[in-house]
């Protein structure tokens, strides 16, 4: 009789326990303020520049050999 208790409890336990893990961690995410802004620095740092000059630029390295 116990393994029919069991065969419908694991599951719905390990769903629930992996929903208010989901549920806490967003908590955490959405309501402390330094968290929001951590990944922020990231794109305003890394600026692409281009491989090749483009040919509106005027630099003095725009004549040199690539």
């Amino acid at each position: 009789m116990s393994w029919l208790f069991l065969d419908w409890f694991v599951p719905l336990y390990l769903l629930v326990s992996v929903l208010v893990l989901a549920g806490f961690g967003a908590c955490l995410y959405f309501l402390e303020p330094g968290l929001q802004d951590a990944h922020k620095w990231s794109n305003k740092t890394v600026r692409h520049h281009p491989l090749v000059a483009s040919v509106n630029c005027m630099d003095d390295d725009s004549n040199a050999l690539i």
